[in-house]
């Protein structure tokens, strides 16, 4: 499920760059004198050219996900998590609260990790043993193709022509501070058009990765992606998602709602591993 959330985030902000030469639509609140005459097109070339000096930011989400196994088998999911990312080195901190609901089942406590991502490894604070616990070396290699492909992903300029036949499809509006980037897709043409996405950004990880992929079958996805008029980053992305997929020979339908805020550009200046941390983590196979 990692997997799947860090390539629904590339996937989201590829799917903000279809559109046409219009600009875009001022809401009935927008000041015209704050009216910006900036087109999509010339729009992604601004924050292409952003997202190129964005050396680090600071991300709020909220994840809600209702997984329907089967007859009295629903399973609620909440997830509150604050990450700080830093690009260049690639690193990241972050806090994370879960909570799980099901029916006929006592409702579990809610539970905070922890985590560190740098050139050190990858440590977690897992809750239940109440210690730190490092990611093996072996495993490394793995979890760095996975974080360079997000790195990656604001690469984003062979994503237009394949975008261009939905380009109907997608609203463009602004407001005095921001771009409204909106799609609302459903249907087997845009099941194909995001599958293929999500099959190259998967690219050769593990067979398991890909077998996900072949069990999926998306309903409806639907994004709203604000953007900032002076510095051209995401303020927030909102995601929601209904899709079907294979887990263990059953067939398990996922609605899943994602608010993602971004700020704080430019303003951390390093990721480190406190030494305790680094003392006293044990390898994750090793306890």
């Amino acid at each position: 499920m990692k997997k799947w959330i860090a390539y629904m985030g590339a996937g989201a902000i590829a799917l903000t760059l279809a559109g046409c030469g219009e600009s875009a639509e001022p809401s009935e609140e927008t000041d015209p004198n704050e009216t910006s005459d900036l087109t999509l097109e010339e729009l992604f070339a601004e924050t292409t050219a952003a997202s190129e000096e964005a050396k680090s930011f600071h991300m709020d989400m909220v994840t809600n996900q209702t997984m329907a196994m089967g007859p009295e088998m629903d399973m609620d999911m909440k997830m509150d998590v604050s990450m700080d990312m830093t690009v260049e080195p690639l690193a990241f901190y972050q806090k994370a609260q879960s909570t799980f609901v099901s029916e006929g089942m006592d409702d579990m406590p809610a539970m905070e990790t922890e985590m560190y991502y740098t050139a050190d490894g990858l440590f977690s604070y897992d809750p239940m043993m109440d210690m730190w616990v490092k990611l093996p070396a072996d495993e490394m290699e793995d979890l760095e193709a996975l974080m360079m492909m997000e790195q990656q992903s604001g690469d984003l300029a062979g994503q237009l022509e394949q975008l261009e036949a939905f380009q109907d499809d997608f609203t463009f509006e602004q407001t005095g501070d921001e771009f409204v980037l909106t799609l609302d897709a459903a249907g087997e043409e845009y099941e194909k058009l995001i599958t293929e996405e999500m099959g190259q950004m998967l690219g050769e990880l593990d067979v398991e990765a890909q077998e996900i992929m072949d069990g999926m079958n998306i309903n409806k996805i639907y994004y709203e992606i604000f953007i900032d008029k002076e510095t051209y980053q995401p303020n927030t992305i909102n995601m929601t998602m209904d899709f079907d997929m294979e887990m263990e020979g059953e067939s398990v339908n996922i609605q899943s709602d994602m608010q993602a805020e971004y700020s704080n550009f430019n303003g951390i200046d390093e990721i480190t591993v406190p030494a305790e941390v680094i003392e006293n983590a044990e390898e994750m196979n090793s306890y």
